[in-house]
């Protein structure tokens, strides 16, 4: 084998790899948010939200998740309901919804 043969073969599996990970994209606190309230907004109007804008871990089932925390408060029957939520940065899906 060449030199150059390998050293070709290096440098495009260095190119793969770097527009790989350019091409994965996580969600900012806001886009998070935004997720959680549109889901939310199909069962009814929401009255408020709150979500940190630092990530944190979620352990569950011996894996973890790179994520946000966050709240809803809205409505229902004239009652207020809270929630707090987790949502993963990477995939966007909702991994906890506690109801306070």
């Amino acid at each position: 084998m060449k030199w150059r043969n390998l050293l070709t073969g290096f440098a495009i599996g260095f190119a793969a790899a770097y527009v790989y990970q350019r091409n994965q994209s996580s969600l900012s606190s806001s886009e998070a948010l935004h997720i959680v309230k549109q889901a939310f907004k199909k069962n009814g109007t929401i009255d408020g939200s709150w979500i940190d804008t630092t990530t944190k871990i979620l352990r569950k089932h011996d894996m973890f998740f790179e994520g946000f925390n966050g709240g809803i408060i809205r409505t229902v029957d004239n009652e207020q309901e809270h929630f707090e939520f987790f949502i993963d940065q990477n995939s966007g899906a909702i991994l906890e919804l506690k109801k306070i």
